[in-house]
């Protein structure tokens, strides 16, 4: 008898916890999905350039990097010679 119990408690269970979640998994997904979308927003306002008047001028110049004289990071060549025991 206590065996049908235990696996009428562990159906009923997982029948319940299966009802809940296909009522709350929605509602979590909409709410991250609406929070995402609010970040996405809030990010493509900050990079839109602002609105400029008629006849206002700028120039946007990318920073100089100082980079080796040969364009490379490898690092400088040394020369090996080769010694004889």
């Amino acid at each position: 008898m206590d065996i049908l119990r235990t696996i009428f408690i562990i159906l009923i269970v997982y029948y319940s916890v299966r009802f809940i979640s296909r009522l709350l998994v929605p509602l979590v997904l909409r709410t991250f999905v609406k929070r995402a979308q609010r970040n996405f927003q809030q990010q493509f306002r900050r990079q839109q350039p602002k609105p400029q008047a008629e006849g206002e001028v700028s120039i946007d110049s990318k920073p100089k990097n100082k980079s080796n004289s040969s364009g490379t990071s490898f690092g400088e060549y040394v020369d090996f010679e080769e010694v004889d025991d």
